[in-house]
């Protein structure tokens, strides 16, 4: 199964559940656009675990970390990488 999607816009993602990371980087987003970075903080705030009993047992808090591609909070045409790191990896 592949990971790299799109034509004009690539998404790319990487990383495994109990690997150090996971993560995605998007090429072909246009320069200038200012993401809603407070809007993603809470769509994956919706994911962490224990908010439900149905949720996930997982001790992760789900915090994403850009690499790349934004300045002064606007994407700058380099491709958008971001990953979440797994802090409870098996060692």
């Amino acid at each position: 199964m592949g990971s790299v999607y799109g034509k004009h816009i690539k998404v790319s993602i990487f990383g495994q559940s109990h690997a150090p990371a996971v993560g995605v980087v998007i090429d072909g987003l246009p320069a200038g656009f200012r993401p809603e970075m407070e809007a993603l903080r809470a769509f994956m705030r919706r994911r962490q675990p224990g908010r439900t009993l149905l949720s996930t047992q997982r001790s992760e808090a789900d915090l994403f970390e850009v690499l790349s591609g934004l300045a002064g909070g606007k994407l700058c045409g380099a491709p958008f990488a971001a990953v979440i790191r797994n802090r409870t990896t098996p060692g």
